[in-house]
């Protein structure tokens, strides 16, 4: 049985849920599947990293521009300048 509080928690998360600009990341890492092999992509305070052969030499990479993508609004506002 769900009381009245969880009722009010469960509306209060769709709400945030459709507003996605209260989010923001701070740091965060992942797994990402690329097409050729795996690559681990991580986010800090407005810094990315790939451990992808292409980022190594130019400093971005198709995989961290598809998290920029993904993430969208939830990015500082700094972060969302993907070409």
């Amino acid at each position: 049985m769900i009381d009245s509080s969880m009722i009010s928690k469960i509306q209060k998360a769709k709400e945030y849920a459709s507003e996605p600009h209260r989010i923001q990341f701070k740091q965060f890492t992942v797994q990402f599947d690329g097409i050729h092999d795996g690559h681990t992509v991580t986010y800090n305070e407005g810094q990315w990293h790939c451990d992808c052969h292409y980022f190594e030499g130019h400093g971005i990479c198709s995989h961290t521009m598809a998290m920029e993508r993904v993430l969208g609004v939830m990015l500082p506002e700094r972060e969302q300048e993907t070409p």
